[in-house]
């Protein structure tokens, strides 16, 4: 019974590994294949030649496609900048409120953050659109920014609320007894125990924003604050489609959040548990 188990867990894994790095290898192998030896009939998976003509062109500031994407992956990452500096502290901030202190509705205002994490992109992009439009906030990073803050703000306070009721009241307690304001304990108790879910939040907004179409889709439509999303889409045309260019610059676009969740797992997962053990 023991070994059908164990059978069980290695066909469940290697059929999640298919379905996960599946993808990212095909979209390599065609990243590297020429594009002449893409429709040429074969029974083989891998290419007879190897090139990466493709990550040459992208990586090179001069070539036409290689600057529109280095162009995108500096959209991408302003955008990433301002929300990560507006949205964490009005996330820690809203989240000790809601965590530490007693004030009327601070229940209805926590359930509300979980109504609100239901409501779909697509039922609030016409409004902001229409707002933008009138406001003349279009091709703006910082006020597309502001959209992604508004979108992340519920889920993440609602981790960080239930993630700062795990520490002790007794160490704010003294530390306001040893003469520290509600601010300065928790600048000096709060901020630093809770390193785990602050980093935790903030690879949740890197990734989120990193990887947003649809908004930006609407709200961003100059080449100036195009995110590498929406770049690495507009290779492909109605016209003509470059497999292998395409594939390249996802696989380019792939490698910072890739990058950033290895190295950040651990706070990730440490977290994400740890914000959700109350509520």
């Amino acid at each position: 019974m023991k070994g059908w188990k164990r059978g069980g867990y290695l066909l469940a894994l290697a059929v999640f590994l298919v379905l996960t790095l599946g993808p990212f290898l095909w979209t390599f192998v065609l990243s590297v294949t020429p594009e002449y030896a893409m429709m040429e009939k074969s029974t083989s998976l891998l290419p007879d030649v190897v090139t990466f003509d493709n990550y040459q062109e992208l990586l090179t500031q001069g070539t036409r496609k290689g600057s529109v994407l280095i162009m995108g992956i500096k959209n991408a990452l302003k955008a990433v900048g301002v929300t990560l500096a507006l949205g964490i502290p009005i996330a820690m901030m809203s989240a000790y409120a809601l965590s530490r202190m007693e004030f009327r509705g601070r229940r209805l205002i926590k359930n509300l953050l979980l109504i609100t994490m239901v409501i779909p992109v697509m039922a609030t992009i016409i409004p902001l659109f229409r707002l933008f439009v009138a406001r003349q906030w279009l091709d703006d990073v910082f006020w597309l920014s502001m959209v992604y803050v508004s979108s992340y703000l519920p889920m993440i306070t609602w981790l960080m609320s239930n993630y700062f009721a795990t520490i002790p009241k007794e160490l704010e307690e003294a530390a306001m007894i040893d003469g520290c304001g509600r601010l300065a304990s928790f600048l000096r108790i709060i901020v630093p125990a809770s390193y785990p879910i602050i980093l935790s939040a903030a690879l949740i907004m890197f990734l989120n924003t990193w990887s947003q179409f649809q908004i930006p889709l609407i709200l961003a439509s100059s080449l100036e604050t195009k995110p590498v999303a929406i770049v690495v889409s507009e290779f492909m045309t109605k016209d003509s489609v470059q497999y292998g260019l395409t594939a390249a610059a996802g696989m380019i676009a792939v490698v910072p959040p890739a990058a950033a969740a290895l190295v950040f797992r651990r706070f990730l997962i440490s977290g994400m548990m740890g914000g959700a053990v109350k509520g």
